[in-house]
């Protein structure tokens, strides 16, 4: 009797030795990891960063590791702008600390330099970053039915699938890859000069490789980019896809800014039916009469004899081209 009752109790003290164990452990793992986050915060702010969190919560025992950060704030030390939110929540792989996922559970004030604030909601949206050490391996972003509503302009940009992925290029030192795919956008209002194309874009995707990415991270109050530009930094669109409104094309490209911060490099886009395009921008409400004469008159040799074109798209001193001819000047990009 006595065997069979030690053959009964071992499996259940076996189990609760194990199940003491593990609550130890996820606390230890917990405690250590809130360490960790508070010692980041420190450091972002010895660094001249504005960082605070009025709260930290301990969720998802006993098998994930889940920080609530009620009333964050995060604004890099470089300047230029900051994230507000009532709560994000840090998801942490326990058997992997350097896996860490975001997730926003109430939506994002994002105030930029002088003040201006973009809302930003989404039923989901969540960010990813992987670690190798100390370097980055990887992050990204994903978002269904985001929203950014500036209040002091008109309409609201919205996407139904937005992602976006980040990790170092292996075949350069210094370059980061980009992946850019966004469905379903709607613009907040029509674009200038291209008004004909509609606020409609089904589809946006890009693969981007940004060059001097290194210099994207020193600081520059008041002129965030302006390291990136000394350094040469650019972009290099090695795939590019757009359609929107009369135009459904893929190219390829690169672009910067110039000393006046305003957009400059080139794209080509080859177009199977450029006339519908041309004919769209010519009838613009804000195209002066000499670009309209020559878009018209593209717009109508093209539907004439039925070509397709490997558009040239230029932007340089500030002005934007189209094959050669000028559609609008080009405003700081800040």
């Amino acid at each position: 009797m006595k065997r069979k009752w030690l053959w009964l109790a071992g499996p259940w003290a076996a189990f609760i030795v194990l199940a003491v164990g593990w609550i130890a452990y996820w606390n230890i793992v917990a405690g250590a990891a809130e360490q960790r986050i508070r010692a980041a915060i420190d450091e972002q702010q010895s660094r001249g960063a504005n960082v605070s969190v009025g709260r930290i919560v301990r969720r998802g025992f006993p098998v994930m590791l889940r920080f609530e950060l009620h009333d964050a704030t995060y604004g890099p030390a470089r300047g230029g702008w900051e994230a507000a939110t009532a709560r994000a929540d840090l998801h942490l792989n326990i058997l992997n600390p350097q896996h860490a996922t975001f997730k926003a559970e109430a939506p994002i004030a994002l105030t930029r330099a002088g003040g201006d604030v973009t809302k930003i909601s989404a039923d989901t949206l969540i960010g990813t970053l992987r670690m190798d050490g100390r370097r980055l391996a990887s992050a990204g972003i994903e978002a269904d039915n985001l929203e950014l509503d500036d209040p002091t302009e008109d309409g609201v940009l919205r996407v139904r699938k937005l992602v976006l992925s980040v990790r170092p290029d292996a075949r350069a030192a210094g370059q980061y890859q980009v992946a850019f795919d966004a469905q379903a956008l709607t613009l907040p209002r029509a674009v200038r000069s291209f008004e004909a194309f509609g606020q409609d874009v089904p589809l946006l995707r890009a693969a981007i490789v940004i060059e001097e990415a290194a210099a994207l991270m020193a600081p520059s109050p008041g002129d965030p980019l302006a390291p990136w530009r000394a350094a040469n930094g650019r972009l290099r669109f090695e795939a590019l896809e757009l359609n929107w409104g009369p135009l459904e094309a893929t190219g390829q490209g690169h672009g910067g800014l110039d000393a006046e911060r305003r957009l400059q490099g080139s794209l080509t886009l080859p177009i199977d039916r450029p006339g519908p395009v041309f004919s769209a921008i010519a009838n613009g409400p804000n195209v002066d009469e000499d670009t309209r004469r020559g878009l018209g008159l593209l717009a109508t040799a093209f539907a004439f004899t039925g070509d397709d074109i490997t558009l040239d798209v230029d932007a340089n001193n500030g002005v934007l081209r189209l094959e050669g001819v000028g559609v609008r000047t080009l405003p700081p990009v800040y």
